[in-house]
């Protein structure tokens, strides 16, 4: 089965937000729901301080926590992609999916009360196209990997374990 994932470059990201927009544009999500958000944080001591971003959203594990504590359902895995989809028909609102992703990416949506998160866009990968978010980054710091293959490499400071859910994100950090 052919797995998507992204590749995000933290050399690249200057903290635009333009992802960020691109996510609620696209998918028309409420003012206090996020399924994509830009962390900074300080690394170094003075006068070598650096200021670094984060992209982050849901990375559509291969073995996605959330599908399993879903107690309707709910969440489901595409076989032809590999992305992690909530049918809000079956959804509950009973938050156990948020509670489980190690990444925080199930968010409770502010005016149905029920969870949604990244869905890589589905709707314009049917299209051929990008995800919002990889299309609207100005710099190439986000990177659609439409059969991405095993994640590998460093994770950023922080970033839990990929062993537990096996998450479709590699890092090029600084």
């Amino acid at each position: 089965m052919p797995q998507a994932g992204w590749i995000f470059n933290e050399k690249r990201c200057i903290g635009c937000r333009s992802c960020y927009v691109a996510c609620k544009a696209e998918n028309n999500t409420p003012l206090r729901t996020d399924w994509r958000w830009v962390m900074a944080r300080e690394t170094g001591g003075f006068p070598h301080v650096k200021r670094e971003f984060l992209s982050l959203a849901c990375n559509h594990c291969k073995e996605p926590a959330c599908l399993k504590a879903c107690p309707e359902n709910a969440i489901s895995k595409r076989d032809k992609d590999g992305v992690v989809l909530i049918d809000q028909d079956k959804c509950i609102g009973c938050r156990y999916c948020a509670a489980v992703c190690p990444y925080e990416a199930p968010k409770i949506d502010t005016d149905t009360n029920k969870a949604g998160k990244c869905t890589m866009c589905v709707h314009r990968l049917e299209q051929g196209l990008l995800p919002a978010c990889a299309t609207a980054c100005i710099t190439g710091a986000i990177q659609f990997v439409p059969d991405f293959g095993e994640a590998s490499g460093p994770v950023p400071e922080g970033f839990v374990n990929r062993a537990f859910t096996h998450p479709n994100i590699n890092f090029i950090l600084m």
